[in-house]
């Protein structure tokens, strides 16, 4: 637990010391972290190894939950790797241990939305799972794919839910990063970006958290801020397409087209976990 706690915290040197410390390849929990680790570094290849023994410990022990738990997580680094077959094979198999599993229908909607290009199947299965399992983040994603079919009318609803449902002070910081995005590219309100994106440094200061301080600074017109904290903190240190796409809007707006040129090509090789709106913004860069 200190390593998952010391791996969000950006603490990574601490983090793979206790990984270290708990090194045993028969183990299902160190596996699984492990497998985390790997992904951090970029090692999608090695993630999906060690997630795949941690899966074989599951099912050898026939627990659910933790059978389940691996199906929908290997399913997920089989979409970041291209391998949409498996992807859904393995998201299926957790719905047969539980057919309300609302994580497993998600991914099963993006596959339709960003492999399959089948927006309304998605939308239908995210509504149905809405029936029973509320999240924020569901009205995120019914808004992206309202805007890539033009339902404004939609896309409006999905947001309106969600910004009530961040009244809510139960949600606490969790959605910080969502709503840095929100602020950035709908709302249209950097200064308020910003503010949220330094509270969320304050928290953890990782890659990915100073990441949206420079894409506030950036929507805000601050190029040269935004590339300081890019040069600085970000590049290099995190593989997460989103932050790789943000790193090259800025590289191109500063003028380090070589940078930009290197960048583009691992985001054509992400489309499909971006998805289908970012096709036009990634090959304009």
């Amino acid at each position: 637990m200190l390593f998952d706690v010391h791996l969000e915290l950006g603490n990574y040197i601490h983090a793979q010391s206790y990984l270290n410390d708990i090194a045993n390849t028969s183990d299902f929990d160190y596996l699984i972290r492990l497998a985390k680790w790997e992904d951090h570094k970029g090692n999608l290849a090695g993630a999906i190894e060690n997630m795949e023994k941690a899966m074989a410990i599951a099912e050898s022990s026939n627990l659910r939950g933790l059978k389940q738990w691996s199906y929908t997580n290997l399913a997920d680094f089989y979409g970041h790797a291209g391998d949409i077959e498996k992807s859904y094979n393995h998201y299926l198999k957790a719905l047969q241990i539980d057919s309300n599993d609302a994580y497993a229908k998600k991914g099963i909607a993006w596959i339709l939305y960003s492999y399959e290009d089948k927006p309304e199947e998605a939308l239908a299965i995210l509504n149905h799972v809405s029936s029973y399992y509320k999240a924020p983040d569901y009205d995120l994603l019914k808004s992206e794919i309202a805007a890539q079919t033009n339902n404004l009318d939609m896309k409006s609803t999905a947001l309106d839910n969600y910004i009530k449902a961040m009244q809510n002070d139960a949600y606490g910081v969790m959605y910080n990063k969502y709503n840095v995005i929100l602020f950035t590219e709908e709302l249209y309100n950097p200064d308020l970006a910003i503010k949220i994106a330094e509270e969320e440094i304050e928290n953890r200061p990782t890659p990915k958290s100073f990441d949206l301080l420079a894409w506030s600074h950036f929507n805000k017109g601050d190029i040269n801020k935004a590339k300081t904290i890019i040069e600085t903190y970000v590049d290099g240190k995190t593989y997460e397409p989103e932050v790789l796409y943000h790193i090259a809007e800025i590289y191109k707006a500063a003028g380090r087209t070589d940078k930009v040129k290197e960048l583009k090509r691992e985001l054509i090789a992400s489309l499909y976990e971006l998805g289908p709106n970012m096709e036009s913004k990634i090959n304009q860069l």
